[in-house]
């Protein structure tokens, strides 16, 4: 393998033949730019829980350990590598231990849309769907769950981020994105295991119903098990 012992000089080119030069990241525009975005989510959104599940990624970084109750402990799950049982109240369902690795209160904007009754092989069944977006400063992926004020809780998948880009640089989440964590919300039974996730359902309303005129600190109710943007991800 070679070594690379040298940083890189810029070809030496007449100044007649290099018109181009790299830009400096502005770190000042992005500032503003998320500026503009929380203002727009305390303006127009609700406060909203988020719980982030555990994934087989941070199994393999070693950041948790599988579940002893559904898991560890079952022969059939050592077999079939699946749970044996799904509403397991230690890992919701995930296999890995405690279930999720984030508990956290955001401003969120979701879009408009009803209820809809839909005929299938387990009855009748209540669907909905729609899109979210929150603040940047979380990593939301396929799998995870939000928690609105009105008691319902909803499904995420296929997150995106806006990242804006002002100089010759890699956009890194920390760095470069203004808004984050727009996802398709899915709205789910209550016969499912994300209601089997604290708090219950009472008590959920009661945190996110609150207002004010100013930011709230919810740290209270917060759970962190684990950084909320992966460090080792570049994406």
């Amino acid at each position: 393998m070679p070594r690379f012992t040298a940083r890189p000089t810029p070809p030496n080119y007449p100044q007649e033949f290099q018109p181009y030069y790299v830009r400096l990241p502005q770190r000042w525009a992005v500032d503003q730019e998320r500026q503009r975005h929380y203002q727009a989510l305390y303006s127009i959104g609700e406060w909203t829980m988020f719980c982030l599940m555990w994934h087989l990624d941070d199994f393999k970084k070693s950041l948790v350990d599988r579940c002893p109750t559904c898991y560890t402990s079952s022969r059939y799950a050592s077999a079939y590598e699946q749970p044996s049982q799904n509403k397991c109240l230690d890992c919701f369902g995930t296999t890995f231990e405690g279930g999720f690795r984030a508990l956290i209160v955001r401003p969120a904007v979701f879009s408009d849309s009803d209820e809809n009754q839909q005929y299938q092989a387990r009855g009748v069944v209540a669907t909905d769907s729609l899109d979210m977006e929150s603040t940047p400063d979380f990593r939301v992926r396929t799998g995870d769950y939000c928690f609105r004020s009105t008691g319902h809780r909803f499904y995420l998948r296929v997150p995106e981020r806006i990242t804006l880009r002002t100089g010759f640089t890699t956009p890194y989440q920390r760095s470069s994105a203004i808004g984050y964590n727009h996802a398709r919300a899915s709205l789910e039974d209550h016969n499912t295991v994300s209601y089997l996730i604290p708090p219950v359902e009472k008590d959920l309303v009661d945190i996110l119903n609150v207002k004010a005129t100013e930011p709230l600190d919810f740290s209270a109710y917060e759970i962190l098990r684990s950084p909320l943007i992966p460090v080792d991800d570049l994406a």
